[in-house]
């Protein structure tokens, strides 16, 4: 009988514990029948938010050559609980990041890997989101790429793993591209993101990978005030192009140099009040999941937490997962949302980095895979994201999984 009532206690105790998060996750099933990589490259948004509802675009069916798969965009307006599809394709193509500007409009990036190129596709509101203009990105192809909206410029910038960054305006004019990074000694650039902060400068950051393994190797930084003309670290030393990818290089170097020989990956970046914000994983023995924040008017980093990013009772940790702010607002709340042993789980910061606490956690889930969302909390209040749940994976390429949508109320 008192092992029974202790249980009854313990179990009531952890009841409480839970509601004493300052806010529930939502889970809401998207697609039940999509493939294991379909929300991949989780750096990139494939879900946001503006007043004319919920777009999320993920990739449905694969091939093994991956010559023709299956994309699609989709909206709801009903706050995530229905998707409708807005168009689905199929392409030789990865999931396209998509990006919206203070109109509403949708803009959405498709490579294409037979013909070299990538695409942009313009989805108008004043045209309820149908009826797609499609502009050329020459030469624009990569495995891996990252889209990123620049409101003041009136522009969209587009960084592909061919090294390649290309700027279009927002009519989808193709302005010109260039050669931003080239290979290291020891790398090559394999994953890179980009952001634009509240004072309009874009950020460029990548995890590249050693030459002839199967090493990611480093993370590095890098910026331009002038809409991607020229390019500098924080502290203002300017860097020619084509810049060194790697540690050769003058790029902020990001990750530990005591972490080259180990798998060091950036999950995710934001600029926000006046501070880049990192996360990444290298995975050492035992692994380390960094929290970093430099101070973008001097370059200094000011918080470096490791071996583990966590609040209270959350820790959260992985190659995946995103931060959201109100970047209006450099005094709002950040958030970091990741996985915590196969629930979704979100950290809050209001003190822009410096201490992180508890705010969220799903029940116990499954195995998120590619946990990815918005930079920007929407505009009812939510922080957003999607993921494919791959619990049960065999690794049969044609196994079937589920994306769901994550929905988090944010202060």
């Amino acid at each position: 009988m008192i092992y029974l009532l202790l249980a009854a206690f313990i179990a009531l105790c952890a009841c409480a514990q839970a509601q004493e998060l300052p806010a529930k996750v939502e889970l809401i099933c998207i697609d039940p029948t999509a493939t294991g990589y379909a929300t991949f490259q989780s750096h990139n948004q494939k879900v946001i938010a503006n007043k004319y509802g919920i777009f999320e675009s993920h990739i449905r069916t694969r091939t093994e050559e991956y010559m023709a798969q299956t994309w699609r965009l989709s909206r709801s307006t009903d706050g995530g609980k229905t998707f409708t599809t807005l168009i689905e394709q199929v392409d030789a193509t990865n999931p396209p990041p998509i990006e919206t500007d203070a109109a509403g409009n949708i803009y959405l990036v498709r490579v294409d890997w037979k013909t070299g190129d990538a695409f942009l596709y313009r989805f108008l509101a004043e045209k309820d989101f149908t009826d797609p203009s499609i502009s050329l990105i020459p030469k624009g192809q990569g495995g891996k790429y990252a889209l990123a909206l620049d409101e003041k410029r009136r522009q969209l910038y587009y960084f592909s793993n061919n090294n390649t960054f290309h700027t279009i305006g927002f009519d989808g004019v193709w302005k010109g591209s260039y050669e931003l990074t080239k290979d290291g000694a020891h790398g090559c650039n394999m994953y890179p993101q980009l952001c634009v902060d509240a004072d309009g400068n874009v950020h460029a950051a990548w995890t590249t990978q050693k030459h002839g393994v199967y090493m990611y190797w480093d993370i590095h930084h890098v910026m331009s005030t002038d809409g991607g003309k020229g390019w500098r670290n924080m502290d203002g030393t300017p860097i020619a192009t084509p810049m060194l990818v790697d540690d050769t290089g003058l790029a902020t170097l990001v990750s530990g140099k005591d972490e080259f020989e180990v798998h060091t990956f950036l999950a995710n970046m934001l600029a926000h009040g006046g501070k880049m914000h990192f996360t990444y994983l290298a995975q050492s023995t035992p692994s380390r999941e960094h929290y970093l924040r430099y101070d973008i008017a001097t370059g200094k980093r000011d918080v470096d937490l490791f071996p583990d990013f966590k609040g209270e009772t959350i820790k959260i940790a992985g190659l995946d997962g995103f931060f959201a702010s109100r970047s209006n607002d450099p005094q709002s709340p950040l958030y970091c949302v990741m996985s915590d042993q196969g629930r979704i789980a979100c950290l809050e910061s209001t003190d822009n980095g410096a201490t992180w606490h508890d705010y969220a956690r799903s029940d116990k889930f499954g195995n998120p895979y590619s946990v990815g969302g918005c930079r920007e909390i929407t505009p009812d209040g939510y922080i957003i994201g999607a993921f494919t749940d791959e619990q049960g994976a065999t690794g049969d390429i044609f196994q079937q999984f589920p994306v769901y949508l994550i929905k988090i109320k944010a202060r």
